[in-house]
């Protein structure tokens, strides 16, 4: 059992120096002060973009009335750009009294276009805080474990004001705003369990991940904007501004995603530390939310979550309520709980193995209810999927999680809602007589569902006055059967060996694939050192594939809706589409710092699992160009982290590194789907060890994340007594 309670007192003293305060940044840290204190969510500022302490006016929350201004102080400041400083209107004076005196032209002619609007926040803020009292114990013990500043634990406040449920157009979720692959590296997140929706899971994943960027960047103000630009955004900006410092890079990087939200959220966190230190001052006395007294119990089997609440004495809504990682399909009953997960039970009456001893062996599963799954082939596309299967893209987009439903993949797996794919499964059918067979597990609820009948109706048709006496074996007469569309039901208890997804198959005809070796990563091969007195040397060798490339593989054709593979194929190509897919390279590689960009001088860095094929690959050409460009012998090695020049005649340079980002995307992504990461270790390198061999034999963990962990690191020169970090891996079920 764990208690949560609200308490302020820090659990280890506060260095200020973890989080300092540049002089360029002050005026943006009142900004939002601002904003969180004297504002509400129906007003706001009209502020310039870059320059955040030059607010124009504070105006209520009507469309007409800020447009209106924002175009008069646009026009002032493009009369004020010409260099006119007499004969100025009330509105011009005005404007230019929130400048500097020695504003140039050029300045004012910027930010003339830079007219921003900021929603006031301060009833949001108050409304953070007072939830705050649920969180905020279970916070400071997580940060104090992992000897984390202590500051941490308001960064809540920038992120979703301690909403627990909070979605964000960046399909971000959750109290702490975890986007999907960045969230996949600490949590499970898939169709059954979305761990970022549960606040308490999700507060050690968001240490996990400060913690990892601090490690990467060094310092705690780059450590937080990459939480929420990415450690590899920020690694990128470190290298293209030549500067660690944090108000460096808000004022000199320019990259494209780094946006208004991503330069102010350093700021954003220094504002909320200082309001909430005067919070008092700010709101007046503050009534904190309670913290809930939760009792957590680890499930031995699968169950259902209508039988475990019935057994727990709860009602299914509070249950849901008290665990929101659990997706709509375990209380809709399509899914069971998953064996091991730990349910939260508030105030439980009943010890854990009790309850769990409680719980009828006939109601206990060794898998997980199946899947219905289809596997893309080649000429698919989603559109097509769904009326194949007669679903909507949007509800395959939102059980598969997809974030663009344009990017589908020849082999990729494809859930299908399980309530309208029995007949195009060919799935088995519920009896034409009208009479079910109770199997374990079922319930009147969920048989209802299954069968789309009432379960008043039904239980009056049975003749059944305790919808809780039904038992395996017994025959159910189901009404209005006949009307209802066949169900996909799994009827009995499967063997511990049974595979548990079933995959819906069709008629095709085989096809010769043109996919190539990126879709198959070849793993690197390391050199083991040679014994030394002083060193322990590792060089990493990313394995030539001249003569490993994948063989064709065999692909299936499938006969779709032209129109619909049309639309598909011109959607996908339109420009739009494409800046979709750097946007989504960008996101699947946000934590990864490292360096997948060619240089000016046509050179790369090798990383990981690279081998000269897949050069060859991404560039249209053969193996051996790429080595007699470098001048390389076939026996010569690729070495990881040595940089290779590369030729662009047939491919363009973004097209090459967009390809070589979607390998490494889609190897981390299906690496994460299987593993996350629950800890760190620190190793001391002995006499004789080789990073590859630790890395695989003793820790399972591939080198690319191993590299993640340690960036400044020269892994071909390590020395003896040298410490390195490791992930701690654990498998998702």
């Amino acid at each position: 059992m764990f208690l949560l309670v609200a308490t302020a007192a820090p659990l280890f003293a506060q260095d200020p120096r973890d989080f300092p305060r540049p002089a360029e940044l002050e005026p943006a840290i009142q900004f939002w002060v601002r904003v969180y204190t004297e504002v509400d969510t129906q007003s706001g500022f009209l502020h310039d973009a870059e320059h955040l302490g030059v607010i124009y006016t504070a105006l209520p929350l009507d469309r007409k009335q800020i447009e209106t201004k924002r175009e008069a102080i646009k026009a002032a400041l493009q009369v004020l750009s010409t260099g006119k400083r007499t004969g100025l209107s009330t509105e011009e004076q005005q404007v230019l009294a929130l400048w500097p005196a020695n504003v140039s032209n050029q300045t004012l002619k910027v930010a003339s276009d830079n007219v921003r609007w900021q929603l006031g926040q301060s009833n949001r803020f108050l409304a953070g805080l007072r939830r705050s009292g649920a969180y905020r114990a279970h916070i400071e013990k997580i940060i104090g474990g992992k000897n984390l500043p202590p500051q941490l634990v308001v960064l809540p406040h920038v992120e979703s004001s301690f909403n627990p449920g909070a979605y964000s157009s960046a399909d971000a979720a959750g109290m702490w705003q975890f986007t999907r692959a960045t969230g996949q590296r600490f949590m499970r997140i898939d169709h059954i369990v979305d761990e970022r929706m549960d606040p308490y899971i999700a507060a050690e994943a968001a240490m996990s991940l400060l913690e990892y960027n601090y490690r990467v960047l060094g310092t705690w103000p780059l450590a937080l904007t990459a939480y929420n630009h990415g450690a590899g955004g920020i690694a990128r900006a470190v290298r293209e501004t030549g500067s660690s410092d944090i108000e460096e890079i808000v004022a000199k990087y320019k990259g494209r995603r780094f946006g208004f939200a991503s330069r102010n959220f350093y700021a954003q966190f220094l504002a909320v530390n200082e309001v909430e230190k005067r919070a008092e001052n700010f709101f007046g006395e503050i009534q904190f939310n309670p913290a809930p007294n939760f009792t957590e119990l680890t499930t031995d089997a699968y169950i259902d979550a209508e039988v475990f609440a019935r057994s727990a004495n709860v009602s299914l809504e509070q249950l849901k309520a008290d665990n929101p990682a659990l997706r709509p399909v375990v209380w809709q009953g399509q899914k069971r709980i998953p064996r091991g997960f730990k349910i939260k039970l508030r105030d439980a009456k009943m010890a854990s193995q009790e309850l769990l001893a409680s719980i009828d062996g006939d109601y206990k599963f060794v898998v997980q209810t199946p899947d219905v799954s289809y596997t893309v082939e080649r000429g698919d596309s989603l559109s097509a999927i769904a009326g194949r299967f007669n679903t909507s893209v949007s509800r395959l987009v939102a059980l598969n999680q997809l974030t663009s439903s344009h990017r589908i993949q020849i082999g990729q797996r494809i859930l299908l809602p399980q309530d309208e794919t029995s007949l195009a499964a060919q799935s088995q059918r519920a009896p034409a007589n009208g009479i079910y067979t109770v199997a374990r597990g079922d319930t009147v609820s969920t048989i209802s569902r299954r069968f789309s009948v009432g379960e008043t109706a039904l239980l009056r048709l049975n003749g059944i006055e305790d919808s809780h006496r039904i038992y395996p074996g017994q025959e159910l007469r189901l009404p209005g059967l006949y009307a209802a569309p066949p169900q996909l039901v799994a009827n009995e208890r499967a063997p511990e060996s049974l595979v548990e997804t079933t995959e819906v198959s069709l008629e095709v005809s085989p096809e010769v694939s043109s996919e190539s070796s990126m879709q198959n990563p070849v793993e690197v091969a390391e050199i083991e050192p040679e014994s030394s007195q002083e060193q322990a040397f590792d060089t990493l060798v990313a394995p030539d594939s001249d003569s490993m490339l994948d063989e064709p593989a065999l692909a299936a054709n499938v006969l779709v809706d032209v129109n619909a593979v049309a639309e598909e194929v011109a959607a996908a190509m339109s420009e739009d589409t494409a800046v979709d897919s750097d946007a989504e390279l960008a996101e699947a590689l946000s934590a990864d710092p490292a360096d997948y960009s060619v240089a000016s001088d046509d050179s790369i860095e090798v990383q990981a699992t690279e081998t000269l094929g897949h050069y060859a690959d991404w560039l249209a050409v053969r193996a051996w160009d790429v080595r007699r460009l470098n001048g390389m012998a076939y026996s010569d090695p690729v070495i990881v982290g040595k940089r290779l020049t590369l030729g662009f005649s047939k491919v363009s340079r973004p097209e090459f590194e967009r390809r070589r980002k979607d390998y490494h995307s889609t190897l981390q992504r299906d690496f994460f789907a299987r593993y996350r990461i629950r800890d760190v270790e620190e190793y001391t390198i002995r006499r004789n060890e080789n990073i590859g061999t630790i890395a695989r034999n003793r820790y399972s963990a591939p080198l690319w994340l191993v590299r993640q962990y340690n960036p400044e690191l020269d892994f071909n020169r390590i020395q003896i007594g040298q410490k390195v970090v490791f992930p701690l891996l654990q498998s998702v079920e």
